[in-house]
């Protein structure tokens, strides 16, 4: 059996004899490499050589020993690129690197780098590439490094092109010294290059290169590209293969295309019935819908299917949206189906929101009223990111559309206070007064994050602000932010300044952030700064964590519990917990129940008998 290599360079030969056409489908066609060329002498170097030789290469002198003085300065490219057309440009590049030795278009490349218009840069440094990768590949490869990697992709493409006809074997050892994106390009373009090759070959070349994907979806596109006469047939080719649909949205939607230009509007039955991935299935609508949306969108009124209609006729009116939503709106309204019609609205107007959201703040009239205060919320929220005061300088402007713009408020300085907490703060401040509730709404927004900034000024402000007759004060939130921060020392310095209704919760979160640290020990000896019911709320929580986190260790901890009421507040927190999580044995919960007191003991058994 003969060897890949064999089979290899035996597939090689014919297609040398008769040149090297497939080159010109390539991003500068007329850069195709004539038959001689690729039997043109090639300098040896082995290829493990070339990795440990990249970033080395020299400017004054190349890996031949030449020197790389010369009187070629970058105005020659300029005079190339006078030419009227891309065309005559390639033909003059194309006819004065031809005949270039290696020396020379080490010279030319050096100038190439000096182009400042960087189509005229792209296009001159692929035709040196290519000439020199059939002379020099290894140096060709060498000189990527001094590519930006917005453009290495291209010239990385010409150089694997060029090297797999010539020195296909080295070609794909070097390949797998790549990053995986950069192998990804590289097998792509040897892939696509040597089509000589059988399927087999091409696959083991894809699987040493850990890219079989790459190879698959190319099999399966060129099928589909064979039979696109019958975009049916292209479809299920591309369905039905061993590739993820969202890898090949781009071919399904060139399939798509051409299927509609066959049936119409139709094939958006098939995208709704046969895509599953839902943003390739987003991606294939708006392209087939755009051109034609209000078309599109009759169609799919006369659907039969409400869930087929509804989902098609989703996708349409949110792309139309994002062009024009007043058409959309005035479509949707000419629909009988008024569930249907309001579901659409809806849509419409969430997708203006967010894609021209002062054009839907300005014409929030044409929205029906049950939609029109989610609609502000959204839209002032994206003019909010751009520039909050701007924003709330509008507010005043939808007063009379939807009566209380307290939550729009809300939502601008929701956002702002994650840009710029200290300065939304200072905007409440200075806008609403102590007894306000609106005040108070609006400091639950910022003063977290502004803990993250200023834990001190954010606890400062939280703790002057009245006290609710229920609920908690605003230093919770604050706390709660700054134990999420990871600094529970801090919070702990803040326990005694907290006010009573709210002090069980903050030394609750405070201790409970503590036993998931494994400082357990610290946070019982923390709670016996409360009293009462307090207290007691507060063993609750951070025994539950305790229980939830490291049962065992609470379990080894029965013992040395201070007080009979802790040892059975504890032994029933891993009593109850165990069912959720068995760590415990039977024997180790069996002694637990030993410390439970009557009170406890009741409870545990109300818990186990539901």
């Amino acid at each position: 059996m003969k060897t890949l290599k064999e089979k290899l360079s035996a597939a090689l030969k014919p297609n040398l004899a008769n040149g090297i056409i497939f080159a010109a489908g390539l991003t500068l066609g007329v850069f195709a490499v004539i038959a001689f060329q690729a039997f043109s002498p090639q300098n040896e170097h082995p290829t493990h050589d070339i990795a440990q030789s990249r970033g080395q290469h020299s400017s004054t002198k190349g890996a031949d020993g030449t020197s790389n003085k010369s009187t070629i300065e970058v105005g020659k490219f300029l005079e190339i690129f006078k030419h009227r057309n891309v065309f005559e440009q390639n033909n003059a590049l194309y006819s004065t690197l031809s005949s270039a030795s290696v020396g020379e278009l080490r010279n030319w490349w050096i100038q190439s780098q000096k182009i400042e218009q960087r189509s005229h840069r792209e296009i001159a440094q692929d035709a040196i590439l290519r000439h020199l990768t059939v002379k020099n590949p290894q140096e060709a490869f060498r000189y990527l490094e001094d590519i930006s990697i917005f453009e290495s992709d291209t010239l990385l493409r010409t150089v694997f092109s060029e090297w797999s006809i010539s020195q296909l074997d080295e070609a794909i050892e070097v390949a797998t010294t790549l990053s995986v994106p950069r192998r990804k390009v590289a097998l792509q373009s040897i892939l696509e290059t040597r089509d000589d090759l059988s399927e087999d070959e091409r696959r083991a070349i894809a699987k040493q290169l850990e890219g079989e994907d790459i190879y698959l979806k190319l099999v399966s596109d060129t099928k589909a590209s064979e039979s696109i006469a019958e975009p049916k047939k292209s479809w299920e080719i591309l369905l039905n293969d061993d590739v993820d649909d969202y890898l090949q949205t781009e071919s399904l939607i060139k399939v798509a295309e051409a299927w509609r230009k066959q049936v119409g509007f139709e094939v958006l039955s098939n995208i709704y019935a046969d895509i599953e991935d839902y943003r390739s299935k987003l991606q294939l609508v708006s392209v087939i819908t755009q051109a034609d949306l209000a078309g599109a969108f009759n169609y799919t009124l006369g659907l039969s299917e409400a869930s087929e209609r509804e989902y098609i006729a989703g996708d349409i009116v949110r792309e139309w949206a994002r062009k024009d939503a007043q058409a959309a709106l005035g479509a949707v309204r000419t629909i009988e189906d008024s569930s249907l019609a309001s579901t659409l609205e809806d849509q419409i107007a969430t997708t203006w929101a967010i894609s021209n959201p002062i054009e839907a703040i300005e014409n929030i009239a044409v929205i029906s009223e049950q939609f029109r205060l989610f609609t502000l919320e959204l839209a002032f929220m994206q003019v909010a990111s751009q520039n909050p005061l701007e924003a709330i300088a509008m507010v005043s402007s939808v007063e009379n559309f939807v009566g209380n713009t307290t939550t729009i408020v809300k939502s601008v300085v929701r956002v702002w206070s994650r840009q710029k907490p200290d300065a939304a703060t200072d905007w409440i401040l200075n806008n609403y007064t102590l007894e306000d509730p609106q005040r108070r709404k609006l400091l639950e927004e910022v003063l977290p994050l502004l803990a993250l900034q200023n834990p001190y000024q954010a606890f400062e402000i939280a703790i002057e602000q009245p006290t609710p007759s229920t609920g908690f004060g605003l230093e919770l939130g604050v706390i709660f932010r700054i134990v999420r921060d990871g600094n529970i020392e801090l919070a702990k310095k803040f326990l005694p300044q907290v006010k009573q209704n709210t002090k069980a919760n903050a030394y609750s979160v405070v201790g409970t952030a503590m036993v998931r640290e494994l400082e357990t020990t610290e946070a019982i000896e923390l709670g016996t700064d409360l009293s009462g019911r307090d207290q007691q709320r507060y063993y609750e929580r951070v025994l539950s964590a305790w229980a939830s986190t490291s049962p065992k260790d609470l379990y080894e901890s029965l013992e040395n519990f201070s007080t009979n009421k802790l040892q059975s507040s504890a032994a029933m927190q891993l009593i109850t917990h165990n069912p959720r999580q068995p760590i415990l044995t039977d024997e180790q919960i069996k002694h637990a129940r030993s410390f439970l007191d009557s009170d406890d003991e009741s409870t545990v058994i109300r818990i186990e008998n539901r």
